[in-house]
């Protein structure tokens, strides 16, 4: 099945598909990521016709749009995001025909491969209470927990991430203070009200793809009670392509506990 967008543009130069690609790439992309082809054609006034065959038909891919450049200069573009991956490949096309019908196609072979993107929480680190071990501890603490995350691509490429979380104290009585990146991770991290964080441009392996950073949140609660803070994941993707990762729609909260000190009583004597 074939979807043609036809465009009468006047532009000027030479032909141009590039087919090299990053482990992602135009040609070998991921499911769910966003690409764009070009070509310059090879003259004034032709008509430009962009079709797209194989693969799983039309609902493999969603197409934003086949967008010219300036008259004379520009490149003429398609933006394709490919939805479905298959056994076969898709082939783009670009057609550029003359008035006398006299035709030139230059075609790109597309094997979007299944999503293996994927961010999680990596474990926990239960800690106790920040009074822990004094000698006379005050009723409430303030202590900090490091929350890791992890994402993987299992590729030879390194994309920089962006993971959005919410944050949530389940104990009564006790609070977030603050939201840090812990010293050393990577990226920006963006408050974003109500409990929920982003942390944008994680950088990723260029040998494997993976990419890791980490929080501190930092807690205020009873010394004598646990508490507890969960950590859920809402949306992660890869910044270059926007593809999502494999887990969309939501990850489950994980929690991390500060346990309480024993409620000692002070020593007495007669």
């Amino acid at each position: 099945m074939k979807e043609s967008f036809t465009y009468l543009l006047a532009t000027a130069a030479l032909i141009i598909i590039s087919a090299a690609a990053m482990a992602q790439g135009g040609s070998s992309p991921f499911v769910g990521s966003t690409h764009e082809y070009k070509v310059t054609p090879g003259a004034n006034g032709n008509i430009y016709t962009w079709t797209i065959s194989g693969g799983t038909g039309s609902s493999g891919y969603t197409i934003n749009s086949a967008v010219s450049g300036t008259t004379g200069t520009g490149e003429i573009t398609l933006s394709v995001t490919w939805n479905t991956a298959s056994a076969t490949d898709y082939t783009i096309s670009f057609t550029e025909t003359t008035t006398e019908s006299c035709s030139t196609v230059k075609d790109i072979d597309v094997t979007v491969s299944t999503n293996n993107f994927d961010v999680n929480i990596g474990s926990l680190t239960d800690a106790c209470n920040n009074n822990s071990g004094s000698v006379s501890p005050a009723d409430s603490a303030t202590s900090i927990i490091t929350i890791p995350f992890d994402m993987e691509t299992g590729t030879t490429w390194g994309p920089n991430w962006e993971v959005a979380f919410n944050l949530a104290v389940t104990s009564s009585n006790a609070r977030i203070l603050s939201v840090a990146l812990a010293s050393g991770a990577s990226g920006t991290l963006n408050d974003l009200s109500g409990g929920n964080y982003s942390i944008t441009g994680i950088t990723g392996s260029a040998v494997d793809g993976t990419g890791t950073t980490s929080i501190e949140v930092e807690v205020k609660g009873y010394s004598f009670t646990d508490v507890t803070v969960n950590a859920e994941i809402t949306s992660a993707r890869e910044l270059l392509y926007n593809t999502p990762a494999a887990s969309t729609g939501s990850w489950s909260p994980v929690t991390n506990t500060i346990y309480k000190i024993p409620d000692t009583s002070d020593i007495t004597t007669d």
